[in-house]
């Protein structure tokens, strides 16, 4: 099957997701989202997004989005730069797009485009807990507040200082 013969919609679960940092690229295009799992992937966090490898029995929250068929090849291109990925190349690519079978909220499958990375890049990670990446962030920020809450910078210095003389 030719990719570009299918204008299927797109399965999203990391920084493509509405109100994500990579939303933007979606631009006026999309028609539609639904609330949709991905049934056989996992989930790691590579810093500042997720990679999803593929994994039997193992469920990845995400959105399935449809964009208006005049903008489809304009968001496949952006889509597949953003990734990394080279259809000429897909084995040297560090993302994969690829279609799979996804899970729709009502209980419907839908066939969608979706983005799986390489397993080489996940060597030594621990997968996420959540296999959500919305939920994931939001107990990094909560973190990241705690810790940023709890630290006296100035002092610790002042302290240094102190030491020093």
């Amino acid at each position: 099957m030719s990719e570009q013969n299918f204008m299927h919609p797109f399965f999203v679960y990391g920084t493509l997701l509405p109100g994500q940092p990579n939303d933007y690229l979606w631009g006026d295009a999309i028609t539609k989202t639904e609330t949709a799992v991905f049934p056989n992937g996992i989930l790691f966090d590579m810093g500042h997004y997720p990679m999803m490898i593929e994994q039997p029995d193992s469920r990845v929250q995400g959105r399935l989005i449809t964009v208006k068929p005049a903008s489809y090849a304009t968001i496949v291109a952006n889509l597949d730069a953003l990734e990394g990925y080279d259809p000429a190349q897909p084995q040297t690519s560090p993302y994969r797009r690829v279609e799979r079978v996804v899970l729709l909220e009502n209980g419907r499958s839908a066939s969608a485009w979706l983005y799986l990375g390489h397993p080489r890049y996940v060597v030594g990670l621990l997968p996420m807990k959540s296999n959500d990446w919305i939920a994931h962030v939001a107990v990094k920020q909560q973190q990241i507040r705690k810790w940023w809450a709890t630290i006296d910078t100035v002092a610790g210095l002042r302290a240094i200082e102190d030491n020093e003389r």
